[in-house]
């Protein structure tokens, strides 16, 4: 069975700003990254235009386009976390991991506690095959913020597809649900059909 979920939204709060990512594999696809939070600097008019620029050259699916808008503001405005989130961001989405990677320990100096950032950094660390990092960056994600669907989503199919335990996706992917009020049919239909896995395997 193959359930592939597309959803890309720019989220805005103030100066700051990330998109959701996602992309497609087997059961359901991994989700996004989201939003930071607070603005440690403002940016002038101009900036503010390129970064509006840059962000919605990503959302157009154009995140080449943005990641040199945003090394170039990034440069100039070190301490603003937006700018270092929304260049890994672009980096992930134009797929150079490394640069992406930089970009989250950049944002993460200013701010470790933003659980957007933990998620995006699960998602860097399974492009790289690095599960277990991934894990503890998903966990850390929830830890910060438990009605964090888009890492509980995460969460579960780690379990899901790398670890294949069952029980434990099963944990997360419903937390996800309970999040969004069971408005994912798809991985609510998933999340019934490995119950009835997990049922079968008990009462062997």
């Amino acid at each position: 069975m193959k359930l592939c979920k597309s959803n890309m939204q720019l989220l805005i709060t103030g100066c700051v700003a990330a998109i959701l990512l996602s992309g497609c594999a087997t059961a359901p696809t991994p989700e996004k990254a989201g939003r930071t939070t607070g603005v440690i600097t403002m940016l002038t008019s101009t900036e503010a235009k390129n970064y509006e620029k840059a962000l919605t050259s990503i959302q157009e699916g154009e995140p080449e386009k943005a990641v040199a808008r945003l090394k170039k503001l990034a440069s100039a405005n070190p301490q603003h976390p937006g700018l270092w989130i929304n260049l890994a961001v672009a980096c992930y989405k134009a797929g150079d991991l490394q640069q992406a990677t930089d970009a989250v320990t950049q944002a993460a100096a200013l701010n470790d506690k933003v659980p957007e950032l933990k998620n995006l950094a699960g998602l860097i660390a399974v492009d790289q095959g690095q599960y277990t990092l991934a894990e503890t960056n998903y966990l850390e994600a929830i830890k910060l913020k438990e009605s964090y669907a888009d890492a509980q989503y995460n969460l579960a199919l780690l379990y899901d597809i790398f670890y294949q335990d069952i029980a434990k996706a099963l944990i997360h992917y419903e937390r996800y649900l309970a999040v969004i009020n069971d408005g994912d049919p798809a991985t609510k239909n998933w999340t019934a059909e490995l119950k009835r896995t997990l049922k079968r395997r008990d009462e062997r």
